[in-house]
């Protein structure tokens, strides 16, 4: 049977990251107010600041490094700040709790296509402790040959050992840590995984949520590029409040809008409307075509 290839982006592809990202850190933030009477804009403009310092807007316990905890608590060890902030912490992971799950579909579209011969691949630009600790609490890593995600960040997880340690029971030899500047749309990086799975391109597909990465690189590498349309659709504001707290530095946001400019060229070559699991017919168009 012809190998055939699906490369799963993460982040509003398979689960709503913004939804639960956004109200769980802003449910965190409203707690370390609450606790420290500290002002509240000032500390979103600390967490923007330490997020731009680590290309990372998911840096692990960043509120230790703004400087609104560092002012609050200068005698303190960070085992004696995280104590005392626990509550905001417990808030943050109430949120995720409640509102980090799979798209509906999702779970028996990746059987589906597993039953199919189909491989499966993810790449996200999420780093590498985000993105265990996601495909862990989803229980999605079995269905992934090869992790593809960004490296760790230079300093230590506050929380690498313990019960928080997942990368003791993590096949960490599936996963392929990337640096910041194989950010997507490298169109090396994809042709570079279908070398890695022995897929052709012309049998990969790809299926993300973002037309200037996702769909632009897919486009460029010569792969079946999916659109998850349906990954694109947020709660009101939520993108706005995630925008006030972003990673993206002003150079940043020049990129985007280059990418913006040059994804107006390209069009997916199928649109996944409402679910995952129409990914399905593309997957199955593709090796029509190819027969």
């Amino acid at each position: 049977m012809t190998k055939r290839l699906l490369i799963c982006d993460l982040d509003n592809t398979l689960y709503d990251w913004v939804g639960y990202f956004v109200n769980a850190f802003y449910a965190m933030t409203d707690e370390i107010v609450a606790i420290t009477q500290c002002d509240h804009e000032k500390l979103l403009d600390d967490f923007r600041e330490v997020h731009r310092r680590h290309h990372d807007s998911e840096h692990p316990f960043a509120l230790l490094e703004t400087e609104t905890i560092k002012k609050a608590f200068p005698n303190r060890s960070a085992a004696e700040t995280l104590k005392i902030l626990d509550r905001a912490l417990y808030a943050f992971n109430a949120v995720r709790k409640n509102s980090l799950q799979l798209y509906p579909g999702v779970r028996e579209t990746l059987d589906a296509l597993n039953s199919e011969g189909v491989s499966l691949v993810a790449h996200t630009e999420s780093k590498l402790y985000a993105t265990i600790d996601r495909l862990t609490r989803l229980d999605l890593t079995k269905y992934f040959s090869h992790i593809y995600c960004r490296e760790r960040p230079d300093s230590a997880h506050p929380r690498t050992s313990g019960s928080w340690d997942k990368m003791k029971e993590f096949p960490m030899d599936r996963v392929v840590e990337l640096s910041h500047h194989q950010r997507k749309p490298n169109v090396d990086v994809l042709l570079e995984i279908c070398a890695r799975e022995g897929v052709s391109p012309r049998l990969t597909a790809y299926i993300g949520d973002s037309l200037t990465r996702d769909v632009l690189m897919a486009k460029r590498a010569g792969v079946l590029a999916i659109w998850a349309k349906y990954g694109t659709i947020h709660e009101p504001g939520s993108y706005e409040r995630l925008v006030r707290i972003t990673h993206w530095t002003p150079d940043d946001v020049e990129r985007e809008k280059e990418l913006q400019n040059e994804a107006k060229a390209v069009a997916p070559d199928f649109v996944a409307e409402q679910s995952f699991s129409e990914v399905i017919l593309a997957v199955r168009g593709m090796m029509q075509l190819h027969a």
